[in-house]
């Protein structure tokens, strides 16, 4: 994967903190850059948070595992990990900021020796082996799915277990000008519908043993307000702030994707496989 997509996450992570002060920031105070999704715990109310006890129901029984996060972001998943399954986490990002944070985050918990971060790349991942391989909202990010697939299964451990959490298109969006638009401001050149990551599963001798449809949990905004926001967008895309512009154009995507996944084009989904 190429640096542009380090960079597009380092601008994003100071833009958060910059919007913080005015009741923006994403998932960043929970360590976490993945789908708000609603939570019963929150009555109802989406929290960052909710993916990580849906991986722990959803995970099969693990014993202390060892645990690749390929893409840990900020380390909110592994945090997550270590607490609720003893896990014992590596994570690779391509931003070193990142990996500080998530490193920082570990140290602060007292669990620096069970978690760790490193800028790397999963398309040339830690040796491993791995009882479980974690790719939330990452593998999107790959210039050639396929290939970083299957640089990751070889560092599985035998019966270990891969998962991956993302946004997979239906063939309704194959000519969507939203999917282009989702695509390119989030920095996908290839985004895999679930039937391809199923096709890699098994050509790897994975056994799928998970397939679920987060999508209900999601919360897109309204049509309306979608409108309203993207018109916002053009307006501030319009600085002459190279920086900036590469943030509008993240959040442009995202309001593309929130029209994609109101259609039913775009499906956000788990995928847990085995290996024997």
């Amino acid at each position: 994967m190429p640096s542009d997509v380090a960079t597009y996450y380092d601008r994003l992570g100071r833009w958060n903190r910059l919007a913080r002060a005015i009741g923006y920031g994403g998932g960043s105070p929970t360590l976490t850059v993945h789908r708000a999704l609603v939570d019963p715990a929150a009555a109802g109310r989406p929290t960052y948070t909710r993916l990580h006890d849906i991986l722990d129901a959803q995970l099969p029984p693990t014993h202390e595992p060892r645990v690749l996060d390929a893409g840990c972001g900020l380390g909110g998943t592994m945090l997550a990990l270590a607490q609720a399954r003893d896990a014992r986490c590596v994570g690779i990002t391509l931003s070193a900021s990142q990996a500080a944070a998530a490193n920082a985050a570990a140290a602060r918990m007292g669990i620096a020796d069970r978690v760790h971060a490193e800028v790397g790349s999963y398309d040339a991942p830690p040796a491993g082996p791995f009882d479980v391989i974690v790719a939330i909202e990452s593998l999107a990010h790959s210039h050639d799915p396929s290939r970083s697939v299957a640089a990751l299964i070889p560092r599985l451990a035998s019966g270990g277990y891969v998962v991956v959490v993302d946004d997979m298109p239906e063939p309704s969006a194959e000519s969507s000008a939203d999917l282009r638009r989702f695509k390119a401001g989030w920095q996908c050149p290839v985004l895999w519908p679930a039937s391809a990551y199923r096709g890699a599963f098994a050509r790897h001798g994975l056994a799928l043993v998970r397939d679920l449809d987060l999508t209900g949990s999601c919360v897109p905004r309204s049509m309306r307000r979608i409108a309203q926001l993207m018109w916002l967008n053009r307006l501030a895309h319009l600085a002459p702030f190279p920086a900036l512009r590469q943030v509008m154009d993240s959040h442009a995507g995202g309001l593309a994707l929130e029209r994609l996944i109101r259609r039913g084009d775009v499906r956000y989904r788990l995928l847990i496989a085995q290996k024997a």
